[in-house]
């Protein structure tokens, strides 16, 4: 995913954030007409106005603490104004005046995003991919899960659906590693999916990571498991014909003794867990019903 513009190069159109008095600002306006200066009154649409103006020119002077007061004092008046969310949103994204915040920021994107915003869509999965890869070395899965379970709380609160919102934002993540071939990360990413979200699709994918060996030890038994986890949650289609093909090269290349024994190791993981396969005392009885 490539960094926007927006985030280098300063904001679209006019975002900062809220939390600042403005009401000095909407009412009245110091105006010069025939050589002297009255007091006029100003409605909400101008004060918009002419926040996003002042914003505009602050940002373009490099004064981002000024350009958040104006900004924020838009959304006060106008809290769906989308010039002033997106470049509020880029404004957290590059910890400029604010502290860095991808998920305000990611949150800003999206109201943007609900109008049909492709570039604000864009933005938003960024900021979620940043949140994540930050320190993600010092992640354990389930950490991952619980954090990327805020992220969505509070960007996605239309969600109706925060667990699958929750899976598809693992899915995005795990796709970008991919698609670079930090397999590792991937694999990291894909087991919070698969191990805390049930989402099948990423036990698809886990297991044929382990089957290849890619950014994890190669693991034969570790790949039947997800496989066979993924066929009883959503992803039959992809994933029996790779679970099935692993049960049979394991039956026509072991003896009926080395295929038990390789049975008992599983049933022994799904009991007591292991680094790739969590406890699972179901599966623990599907794998003890073929010795």
């Amino acid at each position: 995913m490539q960094e926007s513009d927006a985030l280098n190069d300063g904001c679209l159109d006019g975002q900062v954030h809220h939390g600042h008095g403005h009401a000095h600002l909407v009412g009245r306006v110091r105006t010069h007409h025939a050589g002297h200066r009255h007091d006029e009154p100003m409605g909400p649409e101008e004060a918009v106005k002419s926040l996003l103006i002042l914003g505009q020119v602050a940002l373009s002077a490099g004064d981002y603490e000024s350009a958040v007061e104006a900004y924020g004092g838009a959304l006060e008046i106008e809290p769906t104004n989308e010039t002033a969310l997106y470049n509020l949103g880029s404004l957290y994204a590059r910890g400029l005046d604010v502290g860095q915040d991808y998920v305000e920021a990611a949150r800003l994107f999206h109201q943007v995003e609900l109008s049909g915003n492709e570039r604000a869509r864009k933005l938003c999965g960024k900021c979620l991919f940043d949140y994540v890869d930050g320190n993600l070395d010092a992640k354990k899965p389930s950490d991952l899960y619980a954090e990327v379970a805020v992220f969505v709380s509070r960007v996605y609160s239309e969600a109706t659906s925060p667990k699958q919102e929750v899976n598809n934002a693992l899915y995005a993540i795990a796709s970008t590693y991919l698609n670079r071939g930090s397999y590792a990360e991937a694999a990291k990413v894909l087991r919070a999916s698969a191990e805390f979200g049930g989402d099948g699709f990423a036990q698809y994918y886990l297991g044929k990571l382990y089957n290849a060996g890619a950014g994890l030890d190669r693991s034969d038994l570790a790949a039947l498991y997800w496989l066979d986890c993924a066929v009883d949650n959503g992803a039959a289609d992809i994933a029996r014909a790779d679970r099935d093909a692993l049960l049979d090269a394991y039956r026509q290349t072991l003896t009926d003794s080395e295929f038990c024994g390789m049975m008992a190791s599983l049933v022994a993981w799904c009991e007591a867990g292991s680094p790739d396969v969590p406890t699972s005392p179901d599966k623990a009885e599907r794998w003890r019903d073929l010795l």
